[in-house]
């Protein structure tokens, strides 16, 4: 992740030109990482909540530690300067258990991209298993890069009456951010350092979109198995942060569940669907 958050920042910096267009075809980005230390597995659990949960297995989403660094070996192939990167969601299915104490695979390819209103969006599709099962959980990374003037249209949540149901909830106390870097190596300073934090335009310092992820999807898990989980990040969760709420609707006639997390005044921090049955339908 280090290295990777490095590639990112000197390509920002350093003399040199991007290529002014897309590759026609983009190369799949194939590794071996060593097995996560059951150290740092150990305090990943205790941060996101997950407790004794997954037994001998890691929790799917742990893929959020190698997640980047495998985007990255895409995202370096288009036009675009990966220094202004914006995480906007994440995508994620779970076909069987990550082993601990396993080597594991793990390949990276380019999902979609499109450009739209003067901003490009990149979604890059991460796979992690075993040479037994190398599709144990597939995470797709949703991105953006801003490109020129946009129109002021924002993402939010349909306007169609729901009836909403809290799950349970969570909070981020102000050290969060630096305990998420240190359990994923995602020192963004704007996560962790209050100065970067109020120079940003979040005017104070923010939880990762993937640690909202997390911590929202422990609060789904403790009522069961969750196959599959799509997301999109909305507003950042700032630190320290209010009581979080973590609501469903009721399950749509094709086995979706409307998922929202709610933070002070109702404001909508992350919204999307997930399926508990093996997998949203095409």
């Amino acid at each position: 992740m280090l290295r990777a958050m490095a590639r990112m920042a000197f390509q920002g910096v350093l003399p040199g030109r991007r290529p002014s267009l897309n590759p026609t075809n983009f190369v799949t980005s194939i590794m071996t990482i060593p097995a996560p230390s059951s150290e740092l597995v150990q305090h990943y659990l205790v941060w996101s909540g997950a407790g004794n949960r997954y037994g001998s297995a890691l929790p799917p989403h742990l893929f959020s530690q190698w997640a980047l660094p495998a985007a990255v070996q895409v995202l370096e192939q288009t036009r675009y300067r990966l220094a202004s990167i914006i995480n906007q969601g994440v995508t994620m299915r779970v076909n069987g258990e990550l082993p601990a104490g396993q080597p594991l695979v793990i390949s990276a390819r380019l999902a979609s991209l499109e450009e739209v209103n003067n901003r490009a969006r990149v979604a890059v599709e991460i796979t992690s298993g075993t040479v037994s099962q190398p599709d144990a959980v597939i995470g797709t990374m949703h991105v953006s890069f801003i490109l020129g003037r946009q129109e002021n249209k924002a993402d939010r949540e349909t306007d169609a009456p729901i009836e909403w149901r809290s799950l349970g909830q969570w909070q981020a106390s102000d050290d969060d951010g630096f305990r998420f870097a240190l359990l994923t190596g995602d020192f963004n300073p704007i996560h962790w350092i209050s100065l970067a934090g109020r120079l940003s335009p979040f005017k104070q310092k923010v939880l990762h979109g993937f640690g909202m992820f997390v911590r929202s999807y422990e609060v789904l898990a403790q009522s069961g198995p969750v196959r599959e989980i799509d997301v999109r990040f909305l507003k950042p969760v700032p630190l320290p942060s209010s009581p979080l709420r973590v609501q469903d609707a009721p399950t749509a006639a094709s086995g979706e569940t409307p998922l929202r997390l709610l933070g002070a005044n109702d404001q909508l921090h992350m919204a999307g669907h997930y399926r508990r049955d093996g997998g949203f339908r095409p």
